[in-house]
């Protein structure tokens, strides 16, 4: 078992230098890796009779977050249904008045949908966060525009800053018998979704953005966190 937790301490510790020499050290969850794999080389160092007493509870921590983590990445193939009434593009951050690159990737994924179906309109969906100079859902639309979707084409909803209340005050825009494809990043979609369904919206489909490959694992583990964290408190808080 020493060499397991060895092993997974500098794994983790050999992602963290990779996210932060990729992305900066100031990449959101990115401190987790760092805390972990200090945690871990610290319980290989512990006597082995302490580390089997603790084998059969990280075993099954361990089980329950593979089961969480396939669902999270079995959703991330979600594919939409065409000819939806709204399409409610989730709001990420924006640095300034640009849009950082998860939100413009579901921009994008947006825009190809919006295209495909020219009867559906868009849902700009997101408030103003610290380091932002404008709303994201203002962000939302002026992109979309710049990639050809007409501006009578798209709503816009800018005093949320979360999850559940995109979606919430979304369906107010739209009504909750309407259809809607919820756009959003792939490690996102299941907790999106699962919201959607508990606020009651009927017919909803997910439509998964891309992610950056070198930090899509790191957004897999915040991910699974912000689920747990959404089911205990049964609200969705700032994690996106």
């Amino acid at each position: 078992m020493k060499k397991i937790l060895k092993t997974a301490g500098v794994f983790h510790l050999l992602y963290y230098a990779l996210i932060i020499s990729y992305a900066g050290i100031r990449t959101t969850f990115s401190k987790f890796w760092l805390l972990t794999g200090a945690f871990f080389m610290a319980l290989a160092a512990l006597p082995g009779k302490w580390l089997s007493r603790l084998k059969i509870p990280m075993g099954i921590g361990a089980v329950y977050f593979i089961f969480q983590e396939c669902r999270l990445m079995r959703m991330a193939h979600a594919k939409p249904k065409g000819g939806a009434d709204y399409v409610i593009i989730l709001g990420a951050q924006v640095k300034g008045t640009r849009p950082s690159r998860s939100l413009l990737r579901r921009i994008q994924a947006g825009a190809a949908y919006l295209k495909e179906n020219p009867k559906a309109k868009a849902i700009a969906s997101g408030g103003q966060g610290p380091g932002e100079n404008i709303t994201e859902a203002a962000c939302i639309r002026e992109t979309l525009m710049q990639m050809g979707i007409g501006g009578e084409r798209i709503l816009t909803e800018e005093v949320s800053v979360s999850t559940r209340e995109n979606l919430l005050y979304s369906m107010v825009i739209g009504g909750r018998e309407s259809s809607y494809v919820i756009v959003t990043n792939g490690f996102h979609l299941f907790r999106a979704m699962e919201t959607a369904r508990r606020l009651g919206m009927a017919h909803i489909s997910g439509l998964a953005a891309s992610s950056e490959h070198v930090l899509l694992w790191n957004y897999y583990v915040r991910e699974f966190f912000a689920l747990m964290l959404y089911r205990l408190r049964g609200k969705v808080g700032r994690v996106k």
